[in-house]
């Protein structure tokens, strides 16, 4: 695994949600919590992925905001959205660390 998903999915479980990187994942891992944890980390999983949709208009549309029942294509989107934000993010991050570096 890469040291990069690795951080990020650290950084996942810093801001309250489930370190997922699939779909199949995210399903197995609130599974294994109780309702209200449950209800919890998903509440703060859309209060992320809202604050990514809202920045990109383009991504509002593809991600359905405001969609009270969204299918099973449109939350594989947005978890793997939120994944995919939380890599990048520690890529970045550690590419502009290393430019500081002497």
């Amino acid at each position: 695994m890469n040291s990069n998903v690795i951080i990020a999915k650290l950084k996942m479980i810093d801001s309250g949600i489930l370190p997922a990187m699939t779909g199949k994942e995210l399903s197995k891992m609130l599974s294994s919590l109780d309702e209200k944890e449950r209800r919890k980390v998903s509440r703060k999983f859309r209060k992320i992925w809202r604050k990514l949709a809202k920045k990109d208009s383009g991504m509002r549309k593809t991600m359905e905001i405001g969609n009270k029942d969204p299918n099973k294509n449109i939350m594989r989107a947005r978890a793997a959205t939120i994944s995919v934000y939380f890599v990048k993010n520690v890529a970045l991050k550690a590419k502009l660390n290393q430019h500081q570096e002497p």
